[in-house]
């Protein structure tokens, strides 16, 4: 399996070397850009570094997301097996090793290469599920530094080089240095030395620099939640100073902020990813998360809020014939009306008039007796089809919406009519204009023939899941799945399978053996799309926190010699979790912590010591810190806090304050979870 890293001026290639390291091919990509052309690039950078025998591979995607399709279509155009489309930051996170079982945190990935600055909010559970809560994109690329460096070297470089060109090439040959003096090329060809110093190159890039680094401050002061570690990616994060520069902002003096090899971070993350077969990403903040519809989460539901143009959501929908224009009420009736151009020789298809002009109860009013509703009489009588048909009318196989819309257009006879005017109540005072897609009321006509049956509606698919096309029902066979496991993530479940051959979609019910845990439906059925199985890493199923039986059947158009059936599974209930969090105050006799365990479910909490460790790394056992408060077991009420004080002694610098079970065996017997709440708060000092 190979990663591909895909940027706009250069593509990496990573795979596993033989010693177990990954091994990174970097191949410039001239002339052509790989975010917005992947056809042409990926063709070229695979020319470099060539795929594998089985063809697999995980691409990343760009922080600001869209061009999936794109790239995923370039890639089967060069013959690649996509295993996998990751989005660079959470690349970058699993590069760093930000992504852990039991982690509970905030990462800002920072990632400035040849054209933007992405500035990336990243929210880690400790289920292995990653929150992409906000991008924030900014024109402040490595094209921008070039640009700036060309225009302070203007008047030292040969005639005829080209000055962007030079820039990047002396930018790249500085480094870390002080000095370079690279030859570059003239009208003619002649070499030229040029040397750029460091002093020259900081002074150039000077203004942006600082706009970076107020674009990264401004998004650690309004991140939400609160960030505790900064990852440094991209080619210009590699030049020195830069993780000082960030350190020292006034919001991030107490934060981690991480660079090592940032211009490869993202295709290292990728080589990573094989190591979290369970990794969710999900599009939006951990507090959106789908639990409203308990029990039936669709995966192919519209995308979240924060992915979507309010724009689009608000605004009224494209102009479309209107199936049932009967069913709007009629607009006063004009008091100076204008003559109907039914009323002259050229009257409409009999047919159309019949169904769109002909009163239901013959007496020349839209409804018969003047009344704004319309009438509800099933179709054959003359009133039109049901709501819900578009397209199909009694006596008009055509769509009535563009004569509808031309009609009122007509110009107004400049002559009477030949015809005498007929008596009655509407042919005295015709109907009013109506807007596009409105019925056009006009003089009675004669009685409808009986109109022919309304049209059946076009099959559907046999199953839920919507393969199939109009008139076309296709049969589908329910056959197990393999591999089916659950990942229980609170009163959520992540199911994973292996697809059988064929199957697109796949039909996923459950059944709660304890009815009593929890609120909610006690079971569901509902259908799973294997592209949106593949993008989030799984399924998500909202099911409780008590056992769960499930029961999951692939869709497959032919059975190719298996037998029809479905996998099933019976998922436990989680156990009992305690959650902590400490807080320090000072007081007059020292700094004083408050520990307080919650449980959303009653417990038998366990004896557990409270234990305070030095240092910057956090203690993982009662051996690495001073045991300061004993806490025997006790009974912990559902949603009761216990709050529990403890005095700390005197120290300097960074300090963590954690809880262990007082036995070692003590919280795996009693099937208890104990876990803080963010593992950036057990930092106290």
């Amino acid at each position: 399996m190979i990663a591909i890293d895909l940027g706009h001026r250069f593509g990496h290639v990573g795979r596993i070397g033989p010693d177990g390291l990954p091994d990174v091919v970097t191949t410039g990509l001239d002339g052509t850009d790989g975010v917005l052309d992947p056809q042409r690039a990926l063709p070229a950078l695979l020319g470099s570094a060539p795929p594998g025998p089985d063809g697999r591979a995980v691409l990343g995607i760009p922080a600001t997301g869209g061009g999936e399709d794109e790239l995923r279509r370039a890639a089967d155009g060069a013959g690649l097996v996509v295993d996998r489309v990751l989005p660079d930051p959470v690349a970058v996170a699993l590069h760093y090793g930000a992504v852990a079982e039991g982690v509970d945190h905030a990462v800002l990935v920072c990632d400035q290469g040849a054209t933007t600055l992405d500035l990336t909010l990243l929210a880690v559970s400790p289920d292995l599920t990653v929150h992409v809560v906000r991008t924030h994109s900014v024109r402040l690329g490595g094209d921008d530094w070039d640009a700036a460096l060309a225009a302070r070297l203007a008047g030292r470089l040969p005639d005829g080089a080209d000055p962007r060109r030079a820039a990047e090439m002396l930018r790249r040959a500085l480094g870390a240095a002080d000095s370079v003096t690279e030859p570059v090329l003239d009208t003619a060809g002649a070499p030229h030395p040029v040397t750029l110093d460091r002093a020259t190159f900081e002074e150039a890039v000077a203004p942006l620099r600082e706009r970076a680094l107020a674009a990264v401050a401004e998004q650690l002061a309004d991140a939400e939640p609160a960030v505790d570690t900064v990852l440094l990616a991209g080619g210009l994060n590699a030049a020195p100073g830069r993780r000082a520069e960030i350190e020292a902002l006034p919001l991030a003096r107490d934060l981690t902020v991480r660079c090592y090899m940032p211009e490869l971070a993202v295709v290292r993350g990728l080589l990573a990813l094989h190591d979290f077969g369970v990794l969710r990403v999900v599009t939006g903040s951990p507090r959106s998360a789908a639990r409203a519809d308990f029990g039936h989460f669709r995966p192919d539901t519209a995308p979240p809020a924060a992915v979507t143009d309010p724009d689009t959501r608000t605004a009224p929908p494209a102009a479309v014939a209107d199936p049932d224009p009967l069913t709007w009420p009629p607009e006063p009736d004009d008091p100076e009306p204008e003559p109907h151009p039914a009323s002259t020789g050229a009257a409409p298809d009999a047919a159309d008039a019949g169904h769109r002009n002909a009163s239901p109860r013959g007496d020349g009013s839209p409804y018969g007796d003047g009344s704004a509703r319309p009438d509800t009489s099933p179709a054959g009588n003359g009133s039109p089809a049901p709501h819900g048909e578009p397209g199909s009318a009694p006596g008009n196989t055509s769509e009535p919406g563009p004569s509808a819309r031309q009609q009122p257009a007509a110009p107004p006879p400049e002559s009477p009519p030949d015809t005498p005017p007929t008596t009655g109540p509407a042919a005295t005072i015709p109907g009013p204009r109506q807007p596009p897609d409105l019925s056009q009321p006009s003089a009675p006509a004669a009685p409808p023939a009986a109109a022919p049956e309304p049209p059946p509606p076009p099959p559907h698919s046999a199953h839920p899941d919507g393969t199939g096309t109009p008139g076309e029902a296709p049969s589908l066979f329910a056959v197990p799945v393999g591999e089916l496991q659950a990942v229980r993530r609170d009163d959520h479940l992540l199911v994973l399978w292996a697809w059988p051959e064929g199957a697109l979609s796949a039909r996923v019910r459950w059944r709660r053996e304890d009815g009593s845990a929890g609120g909610g439906p006690k079971n569901g059925d509902v259908v799973c799309r294997r592209r949106v199985y593949e993008h989030d890493g799984g399924f998500d199923l909202a099911v409780g926190r008590g056992a769960v039986t499930l029961t999951v059947e692939a869709l497959v158009p032919d059975l190719g010699g298996e037998c029809e059936g479905a996998s099933s599974l019976l998922v436990p209930a989680q156990p009992p979790v305690v959650e902590y969090e400490p807080t320090v105050r000072r007081r007059l006799k020292g700094r004083v912590a408050t520990v307080t365990f919650t449980s959303e479910t009653g417990c038998d909490l366990p004896g557990l010591r409270i234990v305070h460790s030095l240092g910057r790394f956090r203690p993982t056992s009662t051996a690495e810190g001073t045991v300061v408060h004993e806490l025997p077991a006790q009974r912990l009420p559902a949603g009761t806090p216990l709050t529990v004080e403890v005095q700390l002694p005197a120290t300097r610098g960074p300090s963590w304050l954690v809880c262990f079970p007082a036995d070692a065996n003590a919280g795996t017997d009693s099937g208890i979870e104990i876990r803080p709440t963010a593992l950036h708060r057990l930092r106290v000092t």
